[in-house]
């Protein structure tokens, strides 16, 4: 995304969240550091021209889980949202993983070393998981930042792991984009790595509204799947049975 698209929207999220917008580039440098050379062309053949599922880390998941493998979306492309992969892994491995390292990064690395492509992302709060978990990573992953993207580093445009995920699925030219787990309400689901409740809900409520715009805006193809929760504004909803 270029960056004076979704520089207001970073802008707006800062004030809201009084984030350290140094802490985000010492962050996002350090990453850079880090990380291997990407092969973005792994992650263009798995989402190019297809349908693909952005699993979030909401309470319906377990639930939207169960009826998306019954519709039979299990064989399109899974994106995980970060503490989603843990409840994905009890049924397959997801395609790629959308993470900042705050779910059980243990299931992470599990389905990493199984296939799953890891996109790792830099932010002010979490540079000790950076230095710890990157340096293991040798294949099959991808940084990304909230700040002006450089070296080796990309941003999609997204603030939250869901809708990072998504964002990154349109950027890279899926056709359809199913949201599950997404809630998006007063409740936060237990696969939910924020330490912090009344911080969270302000991210969900930031979440919901990055993904409109990506809907309205960027002309985004996206249904919502989620059996529970909250409307995304612009986000036809879909009710599996």
């Amino acid at each position: 995304m270029e960056w004076e698209i979704w520089k207001p929207w970073y802008e707006k999220i800062v004030r809201e969240l009084n984030l350290d917008v140094n802490a985000d580039e010492k962050a996002a440098e350090l990453l850079n550091d880090l990380i291997p050379e990407p092969n973005i062309g792994e992650m263009e053949n798995l989402v190019r021209g297809r349908r693909c599922v952005v699993l979030g880390a909401g309470p319906s998941l377990e639930k939207d889980l169960f009826l998306i493998k019954r519709s039979g979306l299990f064989n399109e492309t899974l994106i995980a949202a970060d503490g989603a992969t843990t409840a994905v892994m009890g049924h397959r491995v997801p395609d790629i993983i959308v993470t900042d390292l705050d779910g059980k990064v243990e299931d992470q690395i599990n389905a990493w070393k199984r296939g799953a492509l890891l996109v790792v992302h830099a932010h002010g709060d979490n540079v000790l998981d950076l230095a710890k978990i990157v340096p293991m990573l040798n294949q099959r992953v991808l940084g990304t930042t909230q700040v002006k993207a450089f070296g080796r580093l990309f941003n999609f445009g997204g603030f939250t792991d869901g809708d990072r995920a998504a964002f990154m699925a349109h950027e890279l030219g899926a056709s359809v984009i199913y949201l599950a787990g997404m809630d998006l309400g007063s409740e936060i689901g237990r696969y939910s790595g924020d330490k912090d409740p009344s911080r969270k809900l302000v991210k969900l409520r930031i979440c919901r509204d990055l993904l409109a715009w990506l809907a309205a805006g960027l002309g985004a193809n996206m249904v919502n799947l989620t059996c529970g929760g909250e409307s995304i504004p612009n986000v036809p909803r879909e009710v599996l049975h």
